[in-house]
């Protein structure tokens, strides 16, 4: 008797990924374009763009790109709460702004050291303070790990610490203070991901056009070519203003905010390397312990009850 074949039931093994997978797959891309980041804002002072510039760039490649979008996620964006659109406010124009200012005298290294480092830290100690979620000792001790290989990599430094990297080192500090912030209402938001990065490219592209306009910031558009701009065109506007916009929140809702934190703690290591071989940046020993305690702690503040 012939047999009528039906057609496979089989899907394709991409489309049959768990949400938990897709999370981590999101993240992995992200931790890429993060090491990214770290090397663009390194690199403005090299260039001739100025900080303006790169929000302008930063903020306007995905308002642009996000057009289409923006009416059908008009309902989602107008059901809101205040502190939702405050959160999210923080990982726009503050969060780069200080990053910059930061990483204008603090090798990458250090950039992605503590803007992936920290930011658990700073995510417990805020979910203490309005949430009282308590800090266990063992994570605490994790918490001074991390700590303690940012002095590594200070200590490593031949002669006394410049006041400039200290300041630089502070700007960096605050920025993963406010990721941290970005981070917990990414997790207590109910908006899709493309409504995150629309609500935030548009918030704050605003937000650096009245900086510029009243002048606080300074723009040098009009004196820069093409061929200096397209760095950061690729890398902060369509790199990190959307695929990471939409992947990290993509990752937060599929694994949470500090399973997150955690897998981008594997930025450090990646960004020193880039900029070693990009920005010829020299990479001690102690760089790398730093690192890699830095890494430890934040793995050990994660399995820490």
């Amino acid at each position: 008797m012939n047999t009528i074949s039906q057609p496979s039931s089989r899907k394709n093994p991409l489309f049959t990924l768990s949400p938990l997978m897709k999370g981590y797959a999101a993240m992995m891309v992200v931790i890429l374009i993060w090491s990214g980041f770290a090397l663009t804002v390194r690199a403005v002072g090299a260039s001739s763009l100025s900080m303006a510039d790169v929000m302008l760039i930063r903020f306007s490649v995905p308002l642009l790109l996000l057009t289409p979008w923006v009416f059908s996620s008009l309902k989602e964006i107008k059901s809101m709460r205040g502190a939702d659109v405050i959160f999210i406010l923080f990982g726009g124009a503050p969060f780069l702004l200080l990053a910059t200012f930061g990483a204008s005298t603090a090798p990458a290294a250090y950039v992605g050291t503590i803007l992936t480092g920290t930011p658990v830290f700073f995510a417990a100690l805020l979910s203490f303070v309005f949430y009282r979620q308590r800090i266990s000792l063992k994570k605490f001790l994790a918490f001074m790990i991390i700590f303690f290989g940012i002095a590594t990599m200070m200590v490593g430094n031949a002669g006394p610490t410049p006041s400039s990297l200290l300041q630089g080192m502070a700007f960096l500090l605050i920025a993963s203070l406010v990721w941290a912030g970005y981070t917990l209402g990414l997790k207590s938001t109910s908006l899709s991901p493309v409504a995150v990065a629309i609500v935030l490219s548009y918030t704050a592209f605003f937000m650096t056009l009245v900086m510029i306009l009243s002048g606080l910031l300074e723009t040098n558009l009009g004196a820069i070519s093409f061929d200096d701009a397209l760095p950061f065109i690729l890398i902060q506007g369509v790199g990190v203003g959307i695929v990471s916009t939409i992947g990290f929140s993509y990752a937060v809702n599929k694994l949470g905010s500090i399973r997150t934190l955690l897998l981008g703690s594997l930025s450090p290591g990646l960004t020193a390397l880039l900029a070693a071989l990009i920005l010829n940046e020299s990479l001690s020993i102690a760089m790398m312990c730093g690192i890699v305690l830095s890494t430890v702690g934040v793995i050990l503040s994660n399995r820490a009850q």
